[in-house]
């Protein structure tokens, strides 16, 4: 794997993190074209790390306040249970369907299956009307349902989260604040898994690693804030076609 390599796959996985498009999708099909069939822990941890900074850096102000007020029992402490309870539906599906996720992670046809499934659902997301209501525990465990599914390739968690939360009736910016934040522990989570399974030894350069983090970093950050002002004017539907369309091209070109 060269500089090129490591820099698309940084970026992809900025990009695709938070946008609704599948980042997992999108880069095992950017594995199978480039011809990179493992890239090694030590990048997928790298551009892991850079997404995990770049909605840290995004919502430091949620994350200090929810800190605070479990400590100190605030208003902001029952956002900070409800990402713990949303976070449970994934454990669960990591813990007990680990090894049929990462057969799936291998395959380019899933992924393109999951892209198809991904952009009708968000076509589907058209059919949300708001409901003037405060989520509970309720909404997230549905919420961190849909995120679990989310763990299998092609199938979008931003889109999953953001999506069901709208059709629950959600604030479109409230969803995605949700969904980010819920996705702190799915991505640091992801992180450690793969760095128990493979550590940082036999990687690429650590100058390959540490410019890969960066790229996912800048890219992750600038994706949440233009997806946050997207949600403003027509909400999820609008990524819908996209997915539809690499999901077709690519199952037709891997068939």
């Amino acid at each position: 794997m060269g500089w090129i390599d490591a820099l698309v796959l940084g970026l992809l996985q900025g990009l695709t993190e938070f946008l609704p498009i599948s980042s997992s999708g999108h880069l095992v099909l950017a594995q199978e074209a480039l011809g990179v069939h493992e890239p090694g822990a030590a990048l997928e941890i790298a551009v892991h790390v850079g997404t995990l900074l770049s909605v840290l850096v995004y919502y430091r102000r949620d994350i200090i306040d929810i800190a605070r007020d479990v400590v100190c029992r605030g208003p902001a402490a029952r956002l900070g249970w409800m990402v713990v309870a949303g976070t449970i539906p994934a454990v669960l599906v990591g813990l007990f369907l680990k090894d049929d996720i990462e057969r799936a992670l291998d395959s380019p046809r899933f992924a393109a299956a999951g892209l198809l499934v991904t952009g009708t659902f968000l076509l589907l997301t058209r059919l949300a009307r708001r409901r003037p209501s405060e989520p509970g525990f309720a909404y997230a465990i549905i919420v961190g349902c849909a995120q679990s599914v989310a763990i299998l390739p092609g199938i979008s968690r931003s889109g999953s989260t953001i999506g069901t939360g709208l059709l629950l009736g959600d604030d479109p910016v409230r969803a995605a604040r949700f969904s980010f934040l819920l996705s702190i522990p799915a991505i640091l989570g992801a992180a450690v898994l793969m760095f128990a399974d493979g550590g940082m030894s036999g990687g690429p350069p650590a100058g390959m690693l540490i410019v890969a983090g960066a790229v996912s970093f800048a890219s992750g950050l600038a994706s949440i804030a233009f997806l946050i002002k997207l949600l403003g004017r027509g909400g999820l539907a609008w990524f819908g076609p996209y997915c539809l369309l690499v999901g077709a091209v690519a199952w037709y070109v891997l068939r």
